[in-house]
């Protein structure tokens, strides 16, 4: 259950994810949704959110090519930089 309205921004932050994903409750969801009405600020983080994770499934589908041999050779100095602390 989402926290009274005493409490502060900051605790509502971590329900903002599992609101996007869709994971709350419909009282939870409502709780939210109320404070969202109220809350210039959180409405601007769950804007941010939102476009972060559209910038991230824009990603997903399609990750960008590394130039040629530029995994080979941070493969072989990460490598190198074990071997040296070792």
């Amino acid at each position: 259950m989402i926290p009274n309205d005493h409490y502060h921004c900051e605790d509502l932050i971590d329900l903002l994810n599992d609101y996007l994903d869709g994971e709350l409750s419909l009282t939870e969801c409502s709780e939210l949704e109320a404070h969202l009405r109220e809350c210039p600020e959180c409405q601007s983080l769950l804007a941010s959110l939102r476009q972060t994770l559209s910038l991230l499934h824009q990603f997903e589908e399609a990750p960008p090519s590394l130039p040629p041999g530029l995994e080979e050779r941070l493969i072989t100095r990460m490598q190198r930089l074990l071997v040296e602390r070792h």
